[in-house]
């Protein structure tokens, strides 16, 4: 069986992969941010569509999964805050 603070320590594992997560997602997302559009092409599958386009389409995807990751880590918080109160009854 599972004890409270097991529990808790796969709690903050968890917590720790997001972060990691979200500091390579940042990363990429300031990659994409800094590449010269000018200097891009999109190939021709698909709608009808820039670069310029493409690339800020792609940047703002990115941000809006970094917005994602912090509500997650935003609950996680919350439920670290109670993780971290639970003992066995002894």
């Amino acid at each position: 069986m599972s004890t409270p603070a097991d529990l808790d320590e796969q709690v903050t594992k968890v917590r720790d992969a997001l972060h990691a997560l979200r500091r390579t997602l940042l990363d990429l997302e300031r990659t994409y941010a800094d590449l010269d559009a000018n200097k891009l092409d999109v190939d021709a599958p698909g709608d009808p569509t820039t670069a310029p386009e493409t690339l800020e389409s792609a940047v703002d995807a990115l941000r809006a999964a970094q917005d994602t990751l912090g509500i997650a880590d935003a609950d996680l918080e919350v439920a670290k805050r109670h993780t971290s109160r639970l003992t066995p009854r002894g």
